[in-house]
């Protein structure tokens, strides 16, 4: 909560003349009943026209000066709501875009989606009506309760222990809607992760005919969010019949005692219908009040969620050192490193230790399971070794410059994740550094130059969300072209040939050995054929080094490195 208050002081000012507007409106609302019983108790008792007219006329000019401050009021409340939620979600996403991917997986998609979307709207709401009425509403009430002594002070007794009353029972209320609110925001988390996973295998549910199945999981969590929201709203809608129900049986009472002190001479018809009309403000505002609970604790809700989004730490925090950007390539060492994925039992890496030095072809094979793509996603800083250290250019990682690092060390997943937007753009992805000359030899070393020319745009063509109507061959070479297209330093490729044919494979890694000067090149591949050439080749075993070195050495000197020869060359 206090992280979101925090965007408050950006907006001092319409934070502060919002509520003086609304005060200002309420300032005149109050002293209308005023007029009105001076109106009835002089004008119309008195049968004096000038007088009312006078009184119609000062009662035109507070409803012209009230709309005004109304309407100001409104637009320094949404200036501000709007202003101050544009931010939160700005900042909330630029902490999810710099979240290592190990926090990513922790947090979960739905809770970010949510927290980005439906929580700052609720934020946003909350912010506007509090500016609106939080002050005007309570000084509406209290207003008219003191208002009500300056008539008659045993019939403001009436005001004062129907407000008490119900000012114990809307805190009861909003203190029990605050947790449920909670709740629904919880469900809804479950609802967005599901609804995500069924969109994003669409395919593979219909292929393999899960379709009614997936729907009754679905129905599951669409129904037990459906009960959340019922308790949620059942909470709170007893603010209104309530407030109804006392309100009128104050009314009721204040009619029947005010008759009576008009029969004693003691009050006037005029009063008695302006102490009527404070009652039926307190009303209308106890209403609005109401309303504003059920939003400020959705509200309050969201916010508690946001802030915790916004205040967890991240797995990693990196250092403030800067790799030497100039072109030029850097090493690599893994110093005994041990990792577990989070949940799993049993170690992924167990003290694997290597180094590629500047220049370097390094090829890792295994079967798999063996860990081969868990040392790319440690090399890249995506994950963080339980143990042991991991050197680029002799610096351990953690000390590395998370903007520096990400941009010096690029990764080529096997799977390449393609937007919504032009080639050129999903090559480039938007970094101000890339050129279009960038852009042209990344195309030609990733053997991507056929795709690009099998496209009437070119480099404009716009592909379609996920990238249909691309084969998973062009798909890795698109990726390999956002990769180089960095320059990076230190080049992993994650088994990113799977899906090429073997004669643009073989072309793609004659390119690759001419970057020799520039970049450091992590292999990690199934096909020995792929890093058979490679400086130094290192065989996986289980979340170990099998065994390292050339492939001819590995030849005689591994026997399950020659068995995997073998097999392969067998099946060829």
């Amino acid at each position: 909560m206090r992280t979101v208050l925090s965007y408050w002081k950006n907006y001092k000012i319409q934070c502060l003349l919002g509520p003086l507007f609304k005060l200002l409106e309420a300032l005149f609302e109050l002293t209308v009943p005023l007029v009105i019983a001076s109106l009835i108790d002089k004008g119309i008792a008195g049968n004096d026209s000038d007088y009312c007219v006078k009184c119609i006329i000062l009662l035109g000019i507070f409803a012209l000066v009230g709309y005004i401050s109304a309407i100001m009021a409104q637009y320094f409340a949404a200036y501000a709501a709007s202003g101050i939620s544009s931010e939160l979600r700005k900042d909330l996403f630029h902490k999810m875009q710099r979240l290592s991917v190990s926090s990513y997986e922790r947090i979960g998609k739905g809770n970010l989606v949510t927290g980005l979307t439906s929580d700052v709207n609720q934020i946003q709401s909350g912010i506007n009506l509090t500016l609106r009425l939080l002050l005007r509403s309570p000084f509406i009430v209290f207003g008219a309760v003191i208002m009500a002594f300056t008539i008659d002070m045993r019939l403001a007794l009436i005001f004062v222990v129907t407000v008490s009353i119900l000012g114990i029972f809307v805190g009861y209320n909003m203190k029990a809607a605050i947790p449920s609110y909670r709740s629904t925001r919880e469900g809804l988390d479950d609802i967005v992760d599901l609804t995500d996973n069924g969109l994003a295998g669409l395919r593979v549910i219909r292929g393999f005919n899960r379709s009614e199945d997936n729907y009754k999981e679905f129905e599951g969590k669409s129904g037990l969010l459906s009960v959340l929201q019922k308790k949620a709203a059942g909470i709170s809608s007893f603010l209104n019949p309530v407030t109804y129900l006392l309100i009128n049986l104050a009314v009721c009472f204040l009619i029947m005692r005010g008759a009576l002190r008009i029969d004693g001479g003691d009050l006037t018809a005029g009063q008695l219908i302006a102490l009527y009309n404070y009652m039926s403000q307190i009303l209308v505002e106890l209403i609005k009040l109401a309303n504003l609970i059920v939003t400020v604790s959705r509200a309050a809700a969201c916010a508690a969620r946001v802030g915790n989004l916004m205040e967890r730490a991240d797995d990693i925090s990196g250092g403030d050192i800067a790799l030497d950007d100039s072109g030029v390539p850097h090493s690599l060492e893994f110093d005994n490193v041990s990792f577990t994925f989070p949940g799993n039992s049993e170690a992924t890496l167990d003290k694997v230790s290597f180094k590629a030095e500047k220049g370097q072809r390094i090829g890792i094979i295994g079967m798999t399971g063996s860990g081969k793509s868990t040392i790319s996603q440690l090399a890249a800083s995506l994950y963080v070794p339980d143990s042991g250290r991991i050197l680029i250019d002799g610096i351990d990682s953690s000390n590395i410059r998370r903007d520096s690092l990400h941009k010096e060390v690029g990764i080529c997943l096997q799977k390449t994740k393609l937007f919504s937007g032009s080639l050129e753009y999903n090559i480039s992805l938007g970094r101000s550094f890339v050129t279009s000359g960038d852009i042209e030899r990344a195309v030609e070393a990733a053997c991507c130059d056929d795709v690009v020319a099998g496209k009437d745009e070119g480099l404009s063509y716009v592909i379609p969300e996920g990238g249909s109507g691309l084969s998973g061959g062009q798909r890795q070479r698109i990726g390999i072209a956002r990769t180089l297209a960095g320059s990076p330093g230190l080049l992993i490729l994650d088994d990113s040939t799977s899906a090429l044919d073997a004669g643009t494979e073989n072309r793609l890694l004659d390119n690759l050995k001419r970057l020799k000067e520039s970049t450091t090149i992590i292999m990690i591949s199934q096909k020995i054929k792929t890093i058979k050439d490679c400086d130094l080749i290192i065989f996986m075993d289980d979340g170990r080094i099998g065994a390292a070195g050339t492939h001819e050495q590995l030849m005689r000197s591994s026997s399950s490195y020659r068995q995997l020869a073998d097999l392969q060359m067998k099946a060829v």
